[in-house]
């Protein structure tokens, strides 16, 4: 499906959108509704016909953005949803997106999807940081590691060959960024949350644990957030870590959102 359609883009309504902090909430919701809508496509479940995982991580990811326009009174509502597959969608995957139309929200109000357009990456870089291409990008969801750090039987860190412990967040978002095909960042700095609503949300604010699902986790209570550099621009999603599926270790292009330690 070299020319299908890898992103589909909507817009967010309803009484009562969540906020950014609930994505991984909402996420999973849409995610129902796909597979439901889809009449099980691999897209969507991430299973073959033997309900196998799909390997490769090809299949929809579901983001949840908050992009709040300057003066607005917003207090971090997610505002945009982005799905996308780089394996692309097929006649069946695009016939349940453009069915979306609401989900039940976080606290039962329905929230109201609409499809904007569908594309590739490219087509939508000015309007969603997510999508665009940039050599720094800066956590907007946290980051959960799936790998707990590692230590000899003295209690001492284990480290690699570049001094980072191994199994460390810093550790862990190297290597996953790598199984994901982006190349090694030459800088990773943390930071402590993002900027929602005019205010300060750090990372223990965030749902980072799944309902459903057996994904892989180290700390499924805790996120991290990053601002990673690369030597050259990539192009997005930047997603790496549990629940990337669902919105979780996304990052945005460079820009003010993040909270330094």
């Amino acid at each position: 499906m070299a020319d299908a359609p890898t992103v589909a883009r909507f817009t967010v309504a309803g009484p009562s959108s969540p906020r950014l902090t609930y994505a991984l909430v909402l996420a999973e919701r849409i995610h129902l509704a796909l597979v439901q809508l889809s009449n099980g496509s691999s897209v969507f479940t991430g299973c073959d016909s033997s309900h196998k995982p799909l390997q490769g991580h090809r299949h929809a990811h579901i983001f949840c953005e908050c992009n709040e326009e300057p003066g607005s009174s917003s207090c971090g509502e997610i505002t945009h949803v982005t799905v996308y597959a780089s394996s692309g969608f097929g006649r069946d995957d695009l016939q349940a997106l453009q069915g979306l139309k609401e989900v039940w929200g976080c606290d039962d109000p329905a929230i109201r999807l609409q499809l904007l357009d569908l594309g590739q990456p490219e087509n939508f870089e000015s309007s969603s940081p997510l999508l665009a291409e940039s050599r720094v990008w800066v956590s907007r969801t946290p980051f959960v590691p799936v790998r707990h750090p590692k230590v000899t039987r003295a209690g001492v860190p284990k480290v690699d060959a570049s001094g980072l412990q191994i199994g460390s967040p810093e550790h862990e978002l190297v290597r996953l960024l790598g199984l994901a095909g982006f190349p090694e960042p030459v800088a990773v700095e943390r930071v402590a949350g993002t900027v929602l609503g005019g205010r300060e949300a750090v990372w223990r604010e965030f749902v980072c644990r799944r309902n459903e699902g057996k994904g892989r986790r180290a700390a499924y209570d805790r996120g991290y957030g990053f601002r990673i550099e690369f030597a050259e621009e990539v192009r997005g999603p930047v997603a790496v870590g549990y629940g990337e599926h669902f919105g979780m270790g996304g990052f945005e292009s460079d820009g003010p959102k993040c909270i330094d330690l």
